[in-house]
This record gives structure tokens, C-alpha cells and sequence, in this order.
């Protein structure tokens, strides 16, 4: 009974449109499409549906066996030519070392794919000796990802290209306890964006903001209360994705996150109070 009804509220819940490969070819084929955080998840998926097309797809993920793997693979089975780039986007030069890459390269690039992410959970009373929990999720999740997009925007400019960026529905509801450095870091990504989107719009760039729910991914694996909840498939998640840079969306969310997000702010004091309540309790 507990699979049926996970079943049933992932197929309400947790869809994304259907991406057919004839729209696919429509909309990326010629283009260069940078990815981050594409070894696995997500990143991974996006790259497997971009594969039978006739495109060049820039592949960035800290870890080079996988990606070279996935190099390899996806040559195989597609018709896309694959250049991959080994960055850890922790470190603050990783912007900068990724542009000077494409440079070097002479690639320029159509589409910009901000998939990476960084999430922590954890109290701030366990983290007072863990500073590198605020860095690493701001480098991976605003920084890095702002400063790159800052560098390709002259390309993007002349190729009256596509910004994705993959959000997530937290950064419209109540901010949750021990989720302060994600949750922080995905906030100032979309701020960021928001801001910026008449700016890029102005000179033909289009910026979408992608707010997906759960995902089943590795990045959710370490949180153990996950593994029994409902979650988007990750080829769902790639569609979502893509479906953001087809259509010049500016943002793209679940059909139910609007009422979830006006429930929010509405209940945002009892939210507190059931937080309040529950973390005493783990006190004890």
C-alpha cells in the first residue's frame, strides 16, 4: 500500500513535460550547451537526452574518471561531440579557470546549464567549528555559478542565448530549520537571477529559474528521512530542465508550489511554533 501511494503522489505531484527527441533536435542541435555538475544526477541525465543530438555539450563536474566515462558513453550511443572540464567549484578560481578553459578551446557557448549544488543539513550549533559548511555551499551554489554566467555573457549576448539555473522550491516557502547554508546560498542564486533576467532580456538572453521539488539523486541520500518520501524522477528533472531553455521560461515550477508557497507565508507563525516545538523535543 506504502509504494502504491508513493507511486500515485509522485505521478500527481512530482511531473515534468515530456521532451520528444524531434524538440530536442528543434531547439539544441548545433549548439553548444555548458552543464555543470554533470557526472551524475541530474547533470548526467540532461547530457543522456542531449546525446542523439547534433550538438557540442560542455561537460563540468569535480570528477574526472566519471566524466571521461561519460564521455565515452555518450559519443557511443549519440551524435553529439563532448568536451569535458574538470573543476571543483569550491574553489574561488574556478570560474575563471572554466572560462579560460573554453577560451583556450575558442568554444562558445549557447546555452549555460547551472546544475551543481551543494546541500548541507545541519544545525548552526554544529557547525561554530565548520566554517567551510557557509563556503562550500555559497561558492558551489551562488558564487562560482554568478561569476561564470558573468564571463559568458558577452557570448551569450551574441548568441541571444539561454541562462538555466536549477532552483528549488524551498527558495519560495518558510525557511527551514538546520537548512541554513542551502538554504541561504539557493536564495541569493535566485535573487541574483531575478534581478538580473530584464537586464539579460534587454540584449535578447533569456535566464530561466528551475524550482524542483525532491529529487531522487545522491545528493539526497545522506538525509536517510528521504528515502521513504515521494521524489521526482531525475529524467523527469532533466526535462524540467531542458523544458526551461526551450521555451524561454522564466522560471519553471511544480503546478501546486504557488499554493504551497501563499500557504506559507499564511501559516508562517504556526511553521515557526511546529519548528520551535520540535527542536526542543530533540533536546531532550
Amino acid at each position: 500500500m506504502k509504494k502504491i501511494l508513493k507511486q500515485f503522489c509522485e505521478s500527481l505531484f512530482f511531473q515534468a513535460p515530456s521532451l520528444s527527441v524531434v524538440t530536442l533536435k528543434q531547439h539544441f542541435e548545433n549548439k553548444t550547451i555548458l552543464i555543470t555538475g554533470a557526472s551524475y544526477g541530474i547533470g548526467e541525465a540532461c547530457a543522456t537526452l542531449l546525446a542523439p543530438i547534433q550538438c557540442q555539450l560542455v561537460l563540468i563536474a569535480r570528477s574526472t574518471d566519471k566524466l571521461t566515462a561519460l564521455q565515452k558513453q555518450l559519443t557511443q550511443q549519440g551524435q553529439c561531440q563532448i568536451e569535458i572540464i574538470s573543476a571543483d567549484l569550491y574553489q574561488p578560481t574556478a570560474a575563471e579557470d572554466i572560462f579560460q578553459h573554453l577560451k583556450a578551446k575558442n568554444i562558445q557557448v549557447d546555452i549555460l546549464i547551472h546544475n551543481a549544488g551543494k546541500s548541507i543539513q545541519r544545525s548552526v550549533w554544529e557547525s561554530l567549528d565548520r566554517p567551510q559548511d557557509i563556503d562550500r555551499t555559497i561558492h558551489i551554489n551562488y558564487i562560482n555559478p554568478a561569476q561564470l554566467t558573468r564571463l559568458l555573457l558577452p557570448d551569450l549576448k551574441m548568441a541571444q542565448g539561454k541562462v538555466v539555473i536549477v532552483s528549488t522550491i524551498n527558495a519560495k516557502l518558510f525557511a527551514p530549520p538546520l537548512w541554513s547554508n542551502y538554504q541561504a546560498s539557493k536564495t541569493a542564486m535566485q535573487q541574483w537571477i531575478l534581478s538580473i533576467q530584464p537586464e539579460l532580456a534587454a540584449y535578447g538572453v533569456s535566464a530561466s529559474l528551475i524550482y524542483l521539488p525532491l529529487v531522487r539523486t545522491r545528493m539526497i541520500e545522506p538525509t536517510k528521512q528521504y528515502n521513504q518520501m515521494p521524489a521526482m524522477q531525475v529524467q523527469h528533472a532533466a526535462q524540467a530542465v531542458l523544458s526551461g531553455a526551450i521555451h524561454h521560461q522564466r522560471q519553471w515550477q511544480p503546478w501546486w508550489l504557488p499554493f504551497a508557497s501563499v500557504l506559507s507565508k499564511v501559516f508562517a507563525t504556526p511553521i515557526y511554533y511546529f519548528y520551535l516545538h520540535w527542536l526542543k523535543r530533540k533536546q531532550n
